[in-house]
């Protein structure tokens, strides 16, 4: 009898100190689960943020490349039709002008646009040709009124639906030097609607939108919000997203509604639009609750087969070991992302590596441009005779005057020292570039430095231009352009020598 309650009662101790020991390790599994799971919680509300951004981001770096190509030709052009009017050149040397570059822009950019046109010099000139029918106005037309009332710089015209084709359709417009005449050319979005519906299905349960200040969906991943405006609707997903960002001036935030729990993240574009990314949160942590949900049913487990406590604890270990190590793979990408996206930090430039790619990815869908490298004359000089902090205000200064001359899809770069590289997308002939190149000079004009001798830096600019041949690469471009500037540096003064010349 003894023996049997000594074996009874060591049972009993045992059993005890194993649920004493069970309780404990489930204590201890429950507390790294919720810190596991806070953690995890927080990486994917992270990946999230940075995924909405991205795209968001990308949204606007695609229309910077699509439809600021638009923008800089009607500038450019603009440029052009001035001088001709300045110089007292007949509207019929203008019509062809327009005639000529719509041809180009048909033939190797944009087959669907219908052409430049617009009032100039007190007459209706169309470079696609077509003839106004009987009663028409142009200083009536929209593209006309919001371009004079709007005075210098580019006007974007309040897009429009063609219920004939359902694309998006909008005209960009300028008004010219003499405060009368207009330029203007109809541009369609439908490339735009096509490159974030693309962007929107890289991320499952994402909403890609492009909205006019006005609240109308220019682009959308769904063709059928095309059109809408948001701000007018009542209770809708849209509207509510529309007024966040259009009344409340908000960049990133969170909706909830029918629909679902949305977060969305904005980047502003020219002319005052939006690039809006959206996230269907739910459909984002729906693996992550599955994985919870599979977490739960093995402590579930662990109650009730106490025997197997520390054969659970170990597996949960090497759970614990993969959710730490896609921790560190997802740090490890945002710190990869974040080192690809940084720029020269002494001028805000590209650096070399992200200009060098931009050029690649430019050059091979075939744009036309043009590539040039400049060099600040008599650097070492400077630096040598005044000092570096002298030569730094200089590097700065061009840098500045190379942004403030280039616009957003053109790319420019700082490779090192004084030598810079730009490449303007569009600028496919020379006197197109000549105009570009003197505005740069005359901003650094302007640009005064005191402790210079003249006050002023001058540059050598070497230039090469291409039609968008596929075979052309950033090194071919870059050493034809460095032969050319070299010509340049023979020239006292800021002096451009064009590859071939």
């Amino acid at each position: 009898m003894q023996k049997k309650r000594r074996i009874r009662d060591t049972f009993s101790y045992i059993g005890a100190r194993s649920i004493a020991a069970a309780l404990v390790v489930l204590l201890i599994t429950a507390g790294i689960a919720a810190f596991v799971g806070v953690r995890v919680s927080a990486t994917e509300r992270s990946a999230l943020r940075l995924r909405g951004e991205l795209n968001a981001k990308e949204s606007a770096r695609e229309y910077d490349r699509c439809l600021l190509t638009r923008v800089n030709i009607i500038a450019l052009t603009g440029e052009v039709t001035d001088s001709m009017l300045a110089s007292g050149e007949s509207n019929a040397s203008i019509r062809q002008y327009m005639k000529d570059r719509t041809a180009n822009i048909k033939n190797t950019l944009d087959p669907t646009t219908t052409g430049l046109y617009g009032w100039i010099n007190g007459e209706y000139l169309d470079g696609a040709g077509w003839v106004p029918e009987e009663g028409f106005v142009a200083t009536e037309r929209p593209w006309y009124v919001q371009a004079a009332a709007a005075g210098k710089g580019i006007t974007f015209i309040e897009p429009y639906l063609d219920l004939q084709t359902n694309e998006v359709m909008m005209t960009v417009s300028q008004l010219l030097s003499d405060g009368v005449s207009v330029l203007a050319m109809d541009v369609s979005l439908a490339p735009i609607q096509e490159i974030i519906a693309k962007i929107a299905s890289s991320t499952e349960g994402s909403q890609a939108i492009v909205l006019d200040r006005s609240g109308i969906v220019v682009a959308h991943s769904d063709e059928s919000q095309l059109g809408r405006n948001y701000l007018k609707e009542k209770g809708t997903l849209g509207s509510l997203t529309a007024k966040k960002i259009l009344e409340e001036g908000q960049m990133s935030f969170e909706i909830r509604h029918a629909e679902g729990n949305y977060s969305v993240y904005v980047d502003k574009l020219e002319g005052g639009w939006y690039s809006v990314s959206m996230i269907n949160a739910d459909t984002w942590y729906r693996p992550l609750r599955q994985s919870m949900i599979i977490f739960g049913a093995i402590l579930a487990l662990i109650v009730l087969f106490l025997a197997f406590v520390f054969v659970h604890l170990n597996q949960k270990n090497l759970a614990l070991e993969k959710l730490n190590t896609r921790i560190t793979q997802e740090e490890q990408r945002g710190q990869e992302l974040k080192a690809l996206s940084e720029t020269d930090r002494m001028t805000g430039l590209l650096d070399r590596v992200t200009g060098e790619h931009g050029v690649e990815e430019l050059l091979a869908a075939g744009n036309s441009g043009m590539f040039i490298e400049v060099d600040v004359d008599n650097f070492k000089t400077i630096n040598d005779t005044l000092g570096h902090q002298t030569g730094d205000r200089v590097i700065r200064t061009v840098a500045e005057a190379l942004r403030k001359n280039f616009r957003n899809n053109d790319i420019v770069m700082r490779l090192g020292g004084d030598e810079f590289c730009a490449f303007a997308v569009g600028i496919d002939n020379k006197e197109l570039g000549k105009s570009l190149i003197r505005r740069l000079f005359a901003l650094l004009d302007n640009s005064r430095i005191p402790e210079l001798p003249e006050g002023k830096v001058c540059l050598s600019v070497g230039a090469v231009i291409t039609g968008g041949e596929k075979e052309n690469t950033f090194e071919g471009l870059y050493a034809a352009a460095d032969r050319a500037m070299y010509t340049s540096k023979k020239t006292a003064g800021n002096s451009l020598t064009f590859a071939g010349e």
